[in-house]
């Protein structure tokens, strides 16, 4: 399903500061509405969730996946207020703590309707006083800014719904400048993400299955609880 990649590393000081902080990553998610997504522009098909382990996965959890999920204008505006993101100057938008603007661009390849999806979010997330502007380009333009970190939010389907090993990359700290979300993880990364990435890696030499469920549901509850990504929902294949 739709996913949004913050940057843990933005170039912009301020910016960085705030995709670090949980309660603007759970004001985001609660700022959401996605079953005004799911049925503009999926027809019903998009099974509302946050980020964590897909559906299609034995790990799975519904509890996980409704956390944060909830469409909750008020509780994201208090989330946004207690971090300190407020309207000082009364022209509707937050500011940083620096004063300016809080101002992002959300990198999606365009036309299509993954642009579609973007401006809508773009929307609901202006209601909050977030400046949030849509840069649509060809995947030509787009990908190399995910490569090289140069972006604010970047827009994809989400990787490894259904199996977080295929694409650990997305999910763990397996290198430098991986994730691609936050690249300077590898020199510093948060305590959760290092737990996170710590108990992916225990599976791949574990025989014990009940050993990996246990690895596998403290990694997907890590994530799910940090919310570093903002995710839609889960695509419902009819087929």
């Amino acid at each position: 399903g739709p996913a949004f990649y913050l940057n843990w590393d933005a170039d912009e000081p301020a910016l960085r500061e705030a995709f670090r902080d949980l309660r603007v990553r759970q004001a985001l998610s609660y700022g959401m509405n996605r079953e005004e997504i799911n049925e503009i522009l999926y027809q019903g098909k998009l099974v509302p969730a946050g980020y964590t382990i897909g559906p299609q996965s034995p790990y799975y959890s519904e509890a996980a996946a409704k956390k944060y999920a909830t469409f909750d204008l008020n509780r994201a505006r208090a989330l946004l207020d207690e971090a300190g993101y407020v309207d000082h100057n009364g022209d509707g938008w937050r500011e940083f703590k620096d004063g300016s603007p809080f101002a992002f661009t959300i990198d999606v390849v365009a036309p299509g309707m993954w642009a579609d999806i973007c401006q809508l979010v773009t929307e609901q997330w202006m209601t909050l006083g977030l400046k949030a502007v849509v840069n649509g380009a060809m995947r030509d333009l787009i990908w190399p800014r995910r490569d090289n970190g140069s972006f604010d939010v970047h827009f994809w389907l989400m990787e490894g719904a259904a199996d977080p090993l295929d694409t650990l990359h997305d999910w763990a700290i397996t290198g430098p400048s991986k994730p691609f979300w936050h690249r300077r993880a590898f020199e510093n990364p948060p305590d959760w993400l290092r737990e996170a990435t710590e108990a992916f890696i225990a599976v791949r030499t574990t025989r014990d299955t009940a050993l990996v469920r246990s690895y596998m549901e403290r990694a997907r509850d890590l994530h799910t609880e940090n919310v570093p990504v903002i995710v839609s929902g889960f695509v419902y294949h009819v087929w």
